[in-house]
């Protein structure tokens, strides 16, 4: 799917706008048309005036209805408008997203995650997200459930060496005291570089190059 900046795309209105000037043609045609009949009609058998009237008094309600859809979509486009503006309000924020990407940047990673009550352990699987290959395994993560908790990876491979920074999808798995799988989720907070408008919603380009819907994010900084 195509995603565009922010703009009033004016489609729509040039449909409108054109199926509006065919009918304008349309309708002086048929003026020129009704004109000419009657200039040149047979006197001993006049034409059937009430058929023309009936079909000009057609011809005007399409005319009206073309307008009122063209006034119709030009309010959509407006409505369309401020819902793109009211997304640009979190331009530069920070917001949190559900992803399971998360982005490396001079040793810092944006990652987050959230586990039940009772959760014993969490493990985290890091892979590299061109690659699809693993570069690290972290386990013993903190289990605190009544907050995210904040993926703890200092940038270095299972052999201990840095990585590169970069884009990485995580995986986490988790399990109660039982033994049991438990279920996580999957965040990441990042800074919003793009507001874009597209099939009446908003996307957002975040900080690593991920676009998220605006469903997607969860809470944004003040």
């Amino acid at each position: 799917m195509g995603l565009a900046p922010i703009t009033s795309s004016s489609a729509s209105t040039d449909t409108s706008t054109n199926s509006l000037s065919q009918l304008g043609e349309d309708y002086t045609r048929f003026l020129t048309l009704l004109t000419a009949q009657v200039q040149y009609q047979d006197p001993l058998q006049p034409m059937d005036a009430t058929q023309f009237v009936s079909q000009l008094a057609q011809l005007s309600q399409v005319e009206q209805s073309v307008k009122t859809n063209t006034n119709l979509e030009d309010i959509g486009s407006q409505i369309s408008s401020l819902l793109a503006a009211s997304g640009s309000e979190l331009l530069g924020r920070e917001v949190t997203v559900y992803s399971d990407q998360v982005t490396l940047d001079d040793g810092n990673v944006d990652g987050y995650y959230q586990v039940p009550e009772g959760t014993a352990s969490v493990t985290a699987e890091i892979r590299d997200a061109l690659t699809d290959t693993v570069v690290r395994t972290v386990t013993d993560l903190p289990t605190d459930h009544t907050e995210l908790q904040k993926l703890e990876w200092d940038g270095l491979d299972d052999q201990g060496n840095p990585v590169l920074d970069g884009n990485y999808t995580v995986t986490y798995s988790a399990v109660d005291g039982e033994g049991a799988a438990a279920q996580t989720y999957a965040y990441r907070k990042a800074l919003v570089e793009e507001v874009l408008y597209t099939e009446g919603q908003n996307y957002f380009n975040l900080f690593g190059g991920e676009t998220v819907p605006a469903e997607a994010i969860l809470a944004a900084s003040s």
